[in-house]
């Protein structure tokens, strides 16, 4: 119950007064000591006074002193010493231009994690085929549904989506995904999962695409997946091209600009050896310098 200003003064007056009073008494007066005799010894009483008994006093609680300092809004006050809590967060940064910069970058991953974080309710909504659609135009992608010739997009205007329904569709079937250049981690591809008939997947120019994306992509579609293009993504290794070993019915692979692979045509070779319907497009097997050294060795002949 909220208690009004001239209710708390009169308390404080009357509690002012109180202990005026209280300094006002007179103090009570000491028990006076009366001699006893204890015991007798060798003929004579040996007389021993009782002790005096300890002043009474009265005092206060300490709980109900009141500060007149302060105002009645110290009693929504926490206990809690927060300032050791900030004090312990200020100590951890590290005041560098190094340690700025490195608190700044783990701010915005820490903050595109949370934004491509899988979104259970949108799923069960939407529906996987749907709820990827969303996802992915939503972030300047575009998808492809069966019995349909173009793509949908977001308009540039404004974040309304033409021609994608808002709501669970059961026709709606995914068959082609354009995630070109988009901002896409690990994380995200959670939110391209249970898509049953998907045959198209382009992740060209995605920055953060590495092995373990290729890896959860072969593993999600490897019966469904004929096409996927993986250019320019600078953090692909021999692993994760030798991943898509799972993409039983894949039949075009477009590779190129992935620096990390050092053995990218061997690695290519066994693929198509395991797959024999694949075709790897963007790889050279052979030096073209030294084709061109052969024919002009073969035309002075």
């Amino acid at each position: 119950m909220a208690m009004s200003y001239s209710r708390l003064t009169q308390l404080r007056l009357s509690l002012k007064y109180f202990r005026r009073s209280c300094a006002s008494l007179p103090s009570p007066k000491p028990p006076t000591s009366t001699p006893q005799i204890a015991k007798v010894e060798h003929g004579k009483a040996v007389v021993e006074e009782k002790k005096e008994e300890d002043r009474v006093t009265y005092e206060l609680p300490k709980s109900i002193y009141f500060d007149e300092t302060k105002t009645g809004f110290q009693l929504f006050a926490s206990k809690k010493n927060h300032a050791i809590e900030v004090i312990s967060i200020i100590n951890a940064i590290e005041y560098t231009p190094y340690g700025i910069k490195k608190l700044w970058n783990d701010l915005k991953e820490s903050k595109l994690i949370r934004s491509q974080l899988y979104v259970k309710e949108r799923a069960e909504f939407l529906g996987p085929e749907l709820a990827t659609a969303h996802f992915v135009c939503f972030r300047g992608g575009k998808v492809r549904f069966y019995g349909q010739e173009d793509w949908i997009v977001q308009d540039p205007d404004s974040d309304i989506i033409p021609n994608l329904p808002r709501f669970y569709v059961e026709s709606y079937k995914m068959e082609a995904v354009d995630c070109s250049k988009m901002t896409l981690i690990y994380e995200g591809l959670e939110n391209m999962k249970n898509m049953e008939k998907l045959k198209w997947l382009s992740l060209e120019g995605c920055p953060r695409i590495d092995d373990w994306c290729l890896d959860r992509v072969a593993g999600e579609y490897s019966d469904t997946l004929e096409y996927l293009d993986i250019r320019n993504c600078p953090l692909v290794t021999d692993k994760g091209i030798a991943s898509l070993s799972k993409l039983k019915k894949l039949k075009t692979l477009l590779l190129g600009g992935h620096p990390e692979a050092k053995n990218l045509e061997l690695v290519c070779l066994m693929l198509e050896e395991t797959l024999p319907n694949l075709s790897i497009r963007g790889i050279l097997y052979c030096d073209e310098s030294l084709l061109k050294n052969n024919e002009s060795n073969d035309s002075d002949v």
